[in-house]
């Protein structure tokens, strides 16, 4: 069966997306108090930060309109420093990850866009140094799918 070939979708499509997914991670309550949030870019000390990594428009619709596929990858960066830490922070991660797909009445975009599936993967982790500044990432795949209604 042949794959599905997707086109890629706009450079505007992944900042409008990507500035609606800041405003919906920030209203996720296991994101531990004072985290910073950010968009394709990370901040030193602890953060959740989003990476955008492609995405396509699956099905055209004859008004004009499109289901979309975005890949994205959710990261939660901490400095854990024992077994017991390194677990609790993969946790925090994990419920982010786990909220996002079980949040109901997804949110409505700008400009007609629904967000209508987010499917997650599991954690993994990887540590990064910078310097001396030494942070374990947990991150996690997710696809956003979601409908932008045509004229």
């Amino acid at each position: 069966m042949a794959e599905e070939i997707k086109e890629r979708l706009p450079k505007t499509e992944y900042d409008k997306v990507g500035e609606m997914l800041l405003e919906l991670i920030a209203e996720c309550p296991y994101i531990p108090e004072g985290t910073k949030i950010k968009y394709n870019s990370k901040d030193v000390g602890k953060c959740v930060y989003i990476i955008s990594g492609g995405g396509g428009i699956k099905k055209w619709d004859i008004s004009g309109g499109f289901t979309a596929e975005l890949n994205i990858q959710i990261a939660y960066q901490s400095f854990p420093t024992g077994n017991g830490q390194m677990i609790n922070a993969q946790a925090v991660l994990d419920n982010i990850a786990g909220w996002l797909e079980d949040v109901e009445n997804l949110p409505e975009l700008t400009g007609n866009r629904k967000i209508t599936k987010f499917t997650t993967g599991d954690s993994f982790s990887a540590v990064e140094e910078v310097g001396n500044d030494k942070s374990t990432v947990y991150v996690s795949n997710v696809v956003m799918e979601y409908r932008k209604k045509g004229a």
